[in-house]
């Protein structure tokens, strides 16, 4: 339970018991990447009493949730790093990407977009970025 009362904690900043729409997002948008529309819509699922935010109570199965999240984007990072270099190249991006079609020059601008320190690697926090921008990408035929 530290670890949940941790985390509401993290979430509610403003430190007023309850966890809004707004607080959440900042953390899912920097953790997950998370839009704001869809932080919304997951506050809705786990706001039981419909009033627009979320309860230690609520926040229990939200925190699960949001875990679960986390964990599969690690497992999809971990995917991509082949090498375990705790970085995603090129060559490890193209071969899930190129099996959706996208091109060499289409991952190479992905990667140079999503790369914020430059150094030709996808860390941790830069793939969050850029698988998220891949989903989005992603033709529905695959």
């Amino acid at each position: 339970m530290d670890e949940i009362k941790k985390a509401f904690q993290k979430y509610d900043l403003d430190g007023n018991g309850y966890i809004t729409v707004a607080e959440a997002h900042k953390v899912l948008e920097a953790e997950l990447c998370f839009d704001p529309e869809r932080t919304e819509k997951l506050i809705k699922v786990y706001d039981r009493n419909g009033d627009g935010r979320l309860s230690y109570e609520e926040f229990i199965w939200f925190y699960w949730k949001i875990q679960e999240k986390k964990d599969a984007m690690v497992k999809m990072f971990e995917k991509f790093d082949v090498d375990r270099s705790h970085g995603v190249s090129f060559d490890e991006a193209k071969v899930i990407l190129g099996e959706f079609g996208f091109s060499d020059q289409e991952i190479r601008d992905m990667i140079a977009i999503h790369d914020t320190n430059k150094d030709g690697l996808l860390q941790y926090e830069e793939f969050i970025h850029f698988w998220n921008a891949c989903v989005g990408k992603v033709p529905d035929n695959k």
